[in-house]
C-alpha cells in the first residue's frame, strides 16, 4: 500500500514546479482497447509525474504512456483492469502539452486495501471525483475506489494516459475505452501501401492528402513531415517534406515522421508514416503463349501450365506465384475454382488467365494462349510406286524426298524440317536417320516401311508412312510357235496392261478374252502406270514404265472349202485362228452374199444374209483381221448322203 504523511509545511518564497518533458517516442499510440502483456514500463526515464490531489507524492518510475486521440463524440472513459489482484496507479492528462507536462487532470493513488475491485480509470459513474490521493481507502474514495470522473470531449482532443505499475508483481492488465467517443487510429503509425503498376522502380505520395486523413475530424492539427524523427521531435524544424513525395520500390519500406503542433504551437505528437511500395511482377514483352504437338491427332492435349514460369522468373527478383483459371472473371476475383492441377491440364486451344503475384503482394492477371500444333496438315500414308524408282542390277532406288511436297499438303516447305527413318521408334527419338533419302536402295523382292518425320520450328512433329514394294519390272522375250496353236497372252500384276501400240495407245487388250488370244505374228506391248494402282496418285508417285514384244506363230492355212451336210466334218468356214475383224463373202458375180464383223469365228456354214442356203460353187472372200487382211476363194460342195 501507498503511505501518507501530514506535514505542515510553511512555504515562504519558495515554489515548487511540477513540469516534465515527455519524448513522444517514450508514447504508445492507441485507437482501441488491447491486453497489455507483462509490466516492463516503456521507460524509468519519468519520476516528476504527479496527480492533482497529490503535489506530493509523485508516480513512481515504473510507468507506461499512452495516447489516444478523440475522432468524435463527446464522453471519453478507460478502465484499467490487472489480471491479479495487484494494485496499479493512473493519471492522465487532457490535451498535454509534452514539452512542459504538469500536474494531471485526473488520477489515483489509492490502495487496494477494503476494495472489491482492483480497477482504476476514468467512469461515467463518478459525477465529481477527479482524484484520489495516495493510499486512499473507503470510505475516503469515490463512489468507486479507483474511478474518477470521465473527460467532457470535442473532436480533435488528445488524452495522454500514465499506467503506474506501482507494485514490483509481474502483473498484465487490460486497457479499455468507454463513453460514446471514437477514437482516432490515425494517431498510430499509419502504413500506406501500393504497387508499381508501371514498373519504373517507384511511387509518388500526395503528403497533402494524407494530411487530411491522419488529422482529427476538425482539422485542428498541422501537420509537418520529416526525414528524420529528431526533426519531426523539434517543435521548430523546418527542414519539412514537400509534396509529392517519391519512394523507390528499392528503400521500401521507407518510414518518415509526422510531426502534429496544436493550434497553441504546442508539441502534440509525433507518427511513423511507413511508404511501402511493392514490386508488381514483370512480364515478357511478347505475349503469353504454351504450346504442344498433337500428336495423337485429337487435338486435345495435356499442356503443363508451369512450363510458362520460368519466362516470368527470370525477368524477376520477387518471389512470384500463380494461379491459373479458365475465365477471366474468376481470376479477376481470386476464386477459388482455379486450376488445381496446372501440370497436367487437359484441353483444346484455348486462352486461359494466369493471376500473378510478386511477393504475395499487387495481384494481376493475364491470359495465357495454350495452342494444340497440328503442323496444318495430318499424318499420311501412301505406297511408292515402284515405276517412279530407278532400276539397279539389285534393286530399285528410291528418292525420298520425292514425296515430301505430298506429305505438307502445300505448306512452305522451308518452315520443316524432314528426316527419314527405317523405325518407327527411330523417327520418335530422332535416332539413326537415313544418310542418303536421294539416292535409297531396297533389294529386289524386300517390302520396307519408311517413316517420315516432319517437324516444325517448334520441334512438333508427325509420322507419315512410305511404303517401298521392290519388284523387278515385267519383261516378255519374244514368243515362238511352230504349230498352228494360237498364243494366250498371261495375266499380269497390278499396274500394268497389255496394249496393241506403245505408250498405252491403241486398244487394251485385256486377258482371259478373245482379244488375248494371238494367231500369226503381232507386237504386243506391255505398259506399266502407276494411275493403274490409283488414279488419286500424286504427282510424285505418276510414273510409267513400257517394254514389248513379238509373237511369232506360224500361218495357219484358210480352209478351201465346206460341206455343210451335218456329218461334223467341215460344216463351217472355221476362221478362228486368224483373228477375223470382218468377213466378207461374194459370188462369182461379185454380188455380196454374206457379212459377219468383229468376232467371227465359224459362224458361216454357207447360207446368205438372209439365211437361204447357197448353191455349190465357187465364191471369194475378203477378210479384214488383226494381223492384215487376207483374201482368197472358198468353196461350197451341198453333198447329199
Amino acid at each position: 500500500m501507498k503511505y501518507t504523511f501530514t506535514l505542515l509545511v510553511l512555504f515562504i518564497g519558495f515554489n515548487f514546479s511540477f513540469s516534465q518533458s515527455i519524448n513522444p517516442s517514450h508514447i504508445i499510440n492507441l485507437c482501441s482497447g488491447q491486453t497489455v502483456q507483462g509490466t516492463s514500463p516503456t521507460t524509468n526515464a519519468y519520476n516528476n509525474l504527479y496527480t492533482s490531489c497529490s503535489t506530493f507524492l509523485p508516480l513512481s518510475t515504473a510507468i507506461t504512456l499512452y495516447y489516444v486521440e478523440i475522432e468524435s463524440g463527446s464522453t471519453f472513459t478507460f478502465t484499467i483492469t490487472p489480471n491479479a489482484n495487484v494494485d496499479f496507479d493512473f493519471a492522465s492528462w487532457l490535451n498535454p502539452n509534452l514539452s512542459n507536462l504538469g500536474i494531471s487532470d485526473r488520477g489515483s493513488q489509492n490502495t487496494i486495501i477494503g476494495v472489491n475491485t482492483v480497477d482504476i480509470g476514468l467512469s461515467l459513474l463518478e459525477p465529481t471525483q477527479l482524484c484520489e490521493t495516495p493510499g486512499a481507502a473507503p470510505p475516503n474514495t469515490g463512489v468507486i475506489p479507483g474511478m474518477v470522473r470521465w473527460y467532457d470531449v470535442v473532436p480533435g482532443d488528445g488524452i495522454l494516459i500514465a499506467v503506474d505499475h506501482w507494485e514490483s508483481s509481474v502483473v498484465s492488465y487490460d486497457l479499455s475505452f468507454g463513453g460514446d467517443a471514437v477514437l482516432n487510429c490515425s494517431v498510430i503509425g499509419k502504413t500506406y501501401e501500393v504497387c508499381d503498376w508501371d514498373r519504373d522502380g517507384k511511387e509518388t505520395f500526395d503528403l497533402n492528402t494524407i494530411k487530411d486523413e491522419i488529422n482529427n475530424i476538425n482539422k485542428t492539427f498541422t501537420i509537418d513531415f520529416f526525414e528524420f524523427e529528431a526533426d519531426a521531435n523539434t517543435l521548430f524544424a523546418t527542414n519539412t517534406l514537400q509534396s509529392p513525395y517519391d519512394v523507390s520500390s528499392t528503400e521500401s519500406p521507407k518510414t518518415i515522421y509526422a510531426r502534429f503542433k496544436r493550434a497553441n504551437g504546442l508539441l502534440a505528437r509525433v507518427t511513423e508514416i511507413t511508404f511501402i511500395v511493392n514490386d508488381v511482377a514483370k512480364l515478357p514483352e511478347y505475349a503469353l503463349e504454351l504450346e504442344v504437338c498433337d500428336f495423337d491427332q485429337t487435338k486435345d492435349e495435356y499442356f503443363n501450365l508451369t512450363d510458362i514460369e520460368p519466362q516470368i522468373n527470370r525477368l524477376n527478383n520477387s518471389s512470384i506465384t500463380y494461379k491459373y483459371y479458365k475465365n477471366e472473371q474468376d481470376a479477376l476475383e481470386d476464386n477459388t475454382n482455379y486450376i488445381s492441377n496446372p501440370q497436367n491440364y487437359l484441353t483444346r486451344s484455348k486462352t486461359i488467365y494466369i493471376q500473378i503475384t510478386a511477393n504475395g503482394k499487387c495481384p494481376f492477371v493475364v491470359p495465357l494462349q495454350l495452342k494444340v500444333d497440328t503442323l496444318g496438315f495430318p499424318p499420311k500414308n501412301i505406297d511408292y510406286s515402284e515405276f517412279c524408282a530407278d532400276e539397279a542390277s539389285d534393286g530399285l532406288v528410291y528418292n525420298l524426298e520425292e514425296s515430301i511436297d505430298y506429305f505438307i499438303d502445300g505448306q512452305t516447305k522451308s518452315d520443316f524440317e524432314f528426316s527419314f527413318y527405317n523405325s518407327q521408334n527411330n523417327a520418335i527419338s530422332k535416332t539413326n536417320p537415313i544418310q542418303q533419302p536421294t539416292s535409297y536402295k531396297v533389294p529386289f523382292g524386300v517390302q520396307e516401311t519408311i517413316y517420315v518425320r516432319i517437324e516444325n520450328e517448334k520441334q512438333c512433329f508427325i509420322l507419315s508412312e512410305l511404303r517401298l514394294d521392290s519388284k523387278e519390272r515385267i519383261i516378255r522375250n519374244d514368243q515362238y510357235n511352230v504349230g498352228c496353236e494360237p498364243f494366250l497372252l498371261p495375266p499380269l500384276p497390278a499396274g500394268y496392261n497389255y496394249y496393241t501400240e506403245p505408250n498405252g495407245k491403241g486398244k487394251l487388250i485385256k486377258t482371259y478374252t478373245a482379244d488375248a488370244v494371238i494367231y500369226g505374228k503381232r507386237t504386243i506391248y506391255i505398259y506399266g502406270n502407276s494411275l493403274f494402282i490409283d488414279p488419286d496418285y500424286p504427282e510424285f508417285n505418276k510414273c510409267t514404265y513400257e517394254t514389248q514384244f513379238t509373237v511369232y506363230n506360224n500361218d495357219c492355212l484358210i480352209p478351201k472349202g465346206i460341206s455343210p451336210n451335218g456329218d461334223g466334218l467341215n460344216d463351217s468356214w472355221d476362221l478362228t485362228p486368224f483373228g477375223v475383224t470382218k468377213l466378207s463373202v461374194y459370188n462369182r458375180m461379185g454380188a455380196l452374199v454374206y457379212s459377219y464383223g468383229m468376232g467371227y469365228t465359224n459362224q458361216w456354214h454357207g447360207q446368205s444374209n438372209g439365211g437361204a442356203i447357197l448353191p455349190s460353187g465357187t465364191y471369194f472372200y475378203s477378210i479384214e483381221s488383226i494381223n492384215g487382211p487376207k483374201t482368197g476363194w472358198v468353196q461350197i460342195m451341198m453333198e447329199v448322203q
